[in-house]
């Protein structure tokens, strides 16, 4: 099972602080209001093992906090949208909620400032809750690389958080902000090489035979690196290195001299190949 709940933010746009009670609870009544399910549909869930409650007495009325109301109300939404079983319902609410796990908490951070926030899991066994941005990447990264059949639910919880705020009237509505995003992009784009000049500087830095590196800007189209090279023995040298930034400083290696190379300021491209396993 996975369980993201750790979350980095990259912007410094912040929202209004939300005024917290010092133990909201919600009713049966609450949730019909604030997410549409009927009495009976709780009492169905609850039989199940797809609600959880807490009850004063046997005969009393059922309440929840708003750890709780979130998962219900991301069960229903799940629910109305794509007819998700309430046996898949019952893995999700028991995931959401196990020790030490508050999504409400989480998305609510993330909301404030101005980011959207998705779960995407397959009911079963996957599970993440992020920034849509990170969901994205975990996508193109190859999270849903299997063979089989799989099947996943991709769902925004602004609205549902939203939802609860008004319920509660301590806060106003939590927008979605471009300058947020816009933020978020200019922060990424600083830690990204741009151009193959700038990738041959960082692997001469990291390559363990450097010493000293000198970068000189020729121009907007070139660079030229000189890089003092440390003398080792020969059959210490990495030679499982294929840029040609590397094979320039191990043909050296041993002589401990400095290289001097040009690069140009070329666009890097990344070119997927058939990897044997």
């Amino acid at each position: 099972m996975k369980l993201y709940c750790t979350v980095q933010f990259y912007c410094d746009t912040v929202l209004p602080m939300i005024k917290k009670s010092e133990n909201p609870k919600f009713t049966a009544s609450d949730v019909r209001k604030v997410g549409g399910v009927s009495y009976r549909q709780l009492n169905g869930w609850d039989s199940k093992g797809a609600l959880p409650s807490q009850r004063v007495r046997s005969s009393g009325w059922r309440t929840f906090d708003p750890r709780q109301l979130f998962v219900i109300l991301v069960c229903a939404e799940l629910r109305m949208k794509f007819g998700v079983p309430i046996k898949r319902l019952a893995w999700l609410q028991k995931f959401m909620l196990q020790d030490g796990a508050n999504h409400y908490s989480a998305a609510l951070e993330m909301m404030r400032r101005g980011l959207a926030v998705v779960i995407f899991s397959d009911l079963n066994e996957q599970f993440e809750m992020n920034l849509d941005s990170v969901i994205g990447n975990s996508i193109r990264l190859g999270y849903c690389r299997y063979d089989e059949p799989q099947s996943y639910v991709l769902l925004l919880v602004n609205p549902i958080i939203n939802k609860m705020l008004a319920a509660q009237m301590e806060a106003p509505r939590l927008e979605i902000s471009y300058k947020s995003y816009y933020e978020l992009r200019d922060a990424e784009a600083t830690t990204r090489v741009r151009d193959t000049a700038e990738l041959a500087v960082l692997e001469a830095m990291r390559h363990p035979n450097t010493s000293q590196l000198t970068v000189v800007p020729m121009s907007d189209k070139e660079v030229l690196l000189e890089i003092n090279v440390k003398g080792q023995k020969q059959e210490s040298v990495q030679k499982d290195r294929p840029p040609a930034i590397y094979s320039c400083i191990e043909e050296t290696a041993v002589s401990s001299r400095k290289v001097v190379r040009r690069v140009a300021r070329e666009e890097v491209r990344i070119t997927p190949v058939a990897v044997s396993n």
